[in-house]
């Protein structure tokens, strides 16, 4: 075990929960992770039974460590560690071979990283207490689904087919909109259609809840299935989506069109029988008539436009995790090890959010992931690194170093 002195200074401040000159920002990152739920999840699943070498608390320090400095294969991982092994003896993390590793990394389940995930968000979401996002609309909760695309090399990730010589991976998400934060996340091959993995984001969808989404989406038994659980949709219109008005509402400002409708061909009448709401918007900035279908008959015309248009917060998202994570590259080609690497820079890119919003700093997420690779086995503390005040520290609220995930 790993003692600290008596006499070991604090840094600044010289607060009980701060780091001291013996941990490394490495150590600060791991303190985030629920220690209790990662064993558990593991334990359960019985990874680690009759295994001495490796074991899975090592596969996701490496994979964690891996993401943070942005290693772009196992051996340059590797390497790093060779350099840096020194630093890493308190950690219980000693160098490794490439190929253990990667059986490692290959045999772990994914679930174990996605249900840690959930875990860390969930507290994530009480800790925070206040939305980042004002709602404006009396209604429980707003989510935006969508999905980005992750492109592969066909001939080496074989079962990433889409296309003749396209491999591609989509990552389906659902975005809580008080938090801007992802909220539920799956991964499948290209191929399957937004609108059918739709069905497996509405986890923990209640009544009333409102699900925004674009006109990819737009699949007439999906909206049948959320009407009938009184689960509130608002998307776009597509040019060949054929209706009829059965009442016409006043419009004003820039409401150009709103009226009850229902659909003409016998088709669509059997996929959605139930009635619909048709909104016609004029947003001036870009010149530009917006048409959205919604089931909601009793907000304002201009919130359900206001609705829609926060849907831009999730394609802000993809835009982050595509700047700031290491998921193009991936360490091993199968789907498992995929998915593997994918969840653990999840895991990170909400630390980093924690980081961020508990601490108010005016540092960029992009700077902060920055500062964070070149100095994450240095013995610095990590809110000296992000130019954080006194006030704002005493906001974050980190568990003491003894308490922290795998230190012992």
């Amino acid at each position: 075990m790993f003692i600290i002195p008596l006499k070991a200074k604090f840094l600044e401040n010289k607060h009980p929960n701060m780091n001291t000159q013996f941990w490394t920002l490495f150590n600060e990152l791991l303190k985030f992770i629920p220690k209790h739920d990662f064993y558990k999840i593991s334990g359960q699943l019985e990874n680690d039974k009759w295994k001495k070498t490796f074991s899975t608390r090592k596969t996701f320090l490496g994979l964690f460590l891996g993401e943070i400095i942005q290693a772009d294969s196992i051996r340059w991982l590797c390497d790093y560690l060779d350099v840096n092994s020194s630093s890493l003896y308190h950690l219980w993390l000693t160098n490794f071979s490439r190929s253990t590793f990667s059986d490692w990394i290959n045999k772990t389940p994914s679930i174990i990283f996605q249900t840690l995930f959930y875990h860390l968000l969930k507290d994530v979401q009480i800790n925070l207490g206040n939305n980042r996002i004002k709602q404006n609309v009396s209604i429980q909760k707003i989510y935006s689904i969508d999905s980005t695309i992750i492109s592969l090399t066909l001939s080496i990730f074989n079962w990433a087919y889409y296309r003749t010589k396209k491999g591609w991976i989509k990552i389906h998400t659902r975005l809580n909109m008080s938090d801007a934060l992802p909220d539920f996340i799956t991964i499948t091959e290209a191929k399957v259609h937004d609108s059918k993995a739709t069905y497996s984001l509405l986890e923990g969808i209640r009544r009333w809840d409102v699900i925004v989404f674009d006109r990819w989406y737009l699949d007439y038994s999906l909206l049948h299935y959320l009407n009938s659980k009184w689960i509130t949709f608002v998307t776009r219109t597509k040019r060949n989506t054929d209706y009829c008005p059965i009442k016409e509402n006043t419009t004003h400002w820039n409401i150009i069109y709103d009226a009850e409708c229902e659909f003409i061909s016998e088709t669509s009448m059997k996929k959605y029988p139930e009635q619909f709401r048709i909104i016609r918007y004029y947003a001036e900035d870009k010149d530009k008539e917006y048409e959205y279908i919604t089931n909601n008959f009793q907000l304002a015309a201009e919130e359900i436009a206001e609705l829609y248009k926060q849907r831009r917060q999730i394609e802000l998202l993809f835009k982050r995790l595509k700047q700031h994570l290491k998921i193009k590259q991936f360490f091993w080609t199968t789907r498992n090890a995929v998915e593997n690497q994918i969840r653990v820079a999840l895991i990170y890119y909400l630390i980093v959010n924690i980081v961020k919003i508990k601490t108010q700093t005016k540092e960029t997420l992009l700077a902060i992931t920055r500062k964070i690779k070149v100095k994450i086995l240095e013995k610095v503390n990590l809110l000296r690194i992000i130019n954080c005040t006194r006030k704002s520290f005493e906001q974050i609220n980190i568990s003491p170093p003894q308490w922290s995930l795998f230190v012992f």
